[in-house]
């Protein structure tokens, strides 16, 4: 599946709804960047109608600076980079962590590498030489799972 990449502007909105949900789930009145009034309450009321329209304009304005982050940000990582179809997170890990396939490509790409490096030093005509021949021949059937 692909998704519209999140834009700078996208995650800075993500932070701010971020960080209200995270007071309100917290107990506090939810603050913004810039908010240094002694007079603003320190505990969020649910109960209290002014406090509720704090939320709303807090949580509405990431949505004017960015319209449509939630779909970008957390959808692309949802049913994007989560997605086990994808293959891009390691779905057996509790962090984090590129799929495991990911560490096999690089260990092929070493060996090939590798493989390269041996294939400069070994002398005569390189096509012809039985040597080089057998370790490619080994690096393919390592590649693709068949016999050599």
């Amino acid at each position: 599946m692909k998704m519209a990449k999140a834009s700078e502007q996208d995650i800075d909105a993500a932070g701010n709804a971020m960080s209200v949900l995270n007071d309100i789930s917290s107990g506090y009145y939810p603050a913004k960047e810039g908010d240094d009034s002694e007079d603003l309450p320190y505990r969020f009321d649910p109960d209290d109608v002014e406090h509720l329209r704090r939320f709303y304009d807090l949580m509405n304005s990431t949505l004017d600076k960015a319209p449509g982050w939630p779909n970008r940000v957390i959808g692309g990582m949802c049913y994007v980079i989560l997605s086990d179809q994808n293959e891009i997170v390691d779905p057996a890990a509790d962090v984090l962590e590129l799929h495991p396939k990911f560490a096999a490509v690089a260990a092929m790409r070493d060996e090939f590498l590798a493989l390269l490096v041996d294939l400069t030093d070994i002398e005569g005509p390189q096509p012809g030489n039985s040597a080089w021949g057998d370790k490619v021949r080994a690096a393919i059937a390592k590649a693709t799972g068949r016999p050599a």
